[in-house]
């Protein structure tokens, strides 16, 4: 049988790796979550450089299938942008990028 202090010394042990499995977690999840950020950020770029062009050509079908893919994209880094723990620099940057393109869609 355990005396009180080995199953103290087993709880607290389990207890900090719960916590750094959590921290860990969280720096993945971060890390995973500003990736989907950075890509959403430069399909929205490539679907504006797309848009410009097919306006050119006239390509009605193409421009109508690229402005809902901007809004769902836009709608998408908003989520995302809302949802994860940024600092104020990278949050005021995001926030910026969305009303900057958010206008853009609306002058389409």
């Amino acid at each position: 049988m355990f005396e009180m202090s080995e199953i103290f010394k087993q709880f607290k042990r389990n207890s900090i790796i719960k916590v750094i499995f959590n921290i860990s977690c969280n720096t993945v999840m971060y890390d995973d979550l500003h990736q989907k950020i950075t890509n959403l950020e430069k399909n929205i770029l490539q679907i504006e450089d797309n848009m410009v062009e097919f306006e050119r050509l006239k390509y009605e079908d193409g421009i109508k299938k690229s402005t809902q893919q901007l809004e769902s994209n836009l709608k998408y880094l908003s989520v995302l942008a809302n949802g994860t723990p940024t600092d104020k620099k990278e949050d005021r940057r995001i926030m910026d990028f969305l009303r900057i393109h958010y206008n853009n869609l609306q002058r389409l």
